[in-house]
């Protein structure tokens, strides 16, 4: 039973750091000149309601949230500004 036990926890201790991953948070002044002109233009005049930084695929990203006409949607950027993905959330 405690052999179990232990092998439960290992298991949970290596998903942990996985699940509670988290881009750093940023503010719109924070963001690169260009991707702040693509997050302004993607936006068109919605509010904006996370911004966060963050590595995929070895690569940095900004994934912006933010709400139009009562929908909610999520941007992907680039560093260098390149529009990644665009999504109703």
């Amino acid at each position: 039973m405690r052999a179990v036990f232990s092998a439960v926890l290992f298991h949970v201790a290596l998903l942990l750091p996985a699940v509670s991953h988290a881009g750093q948070d940023l503010r719109l002044d924070q963001l690169p000149e260009a991707v702040r002109a693509t997050v302004d233009r993607e936006v068109k005049g919605g509010q904006i309601t996370d911004i966060e930084q963050d590595q995929e695929g070895g690569k940095l990203i900004f994934e912006v949230e933010f709400t139009f006409e009562g929908k909610e949607y999520e941007l992907d950027v680039g560093a260098d500004g390149a529009l990644l993905e665009r999504r109703l959330d």
